[in-house]
């Protein structure tokens, strides 16, 4: 193997593990900032789904108005 070919795998193996422990912080939003309620379940018609997005597990993000 080239040189270059091993900084290169060396550089994306580091990355790699970089991005891998700061998953959690590379998605700031929570469902409270977007002002929504988890709800189990479904959400109310009026309300948009944002998918588990900070909320427990079986619980859903509803958020009733997004701007």
């Amino acid at each position: 193997m080239k040189p270059q070919s091993i900084l290169i795998l060396l550089v994306l193996v580091v990355l790699a593990l970089h991005c891998k422990e700061n998953e959690a912080a590379s998605f700031p939003w929570s469902c409270a900032s977007l002002s929504g309620v988890c709800r189990q379940g479904v959400c109310l018609p009026s309300e948009l789904y944002f998918g588990p997005l900070g909320c427990g597990k079986g619980f859903l993000c509803c958020v009733s108005h997004f701007l």
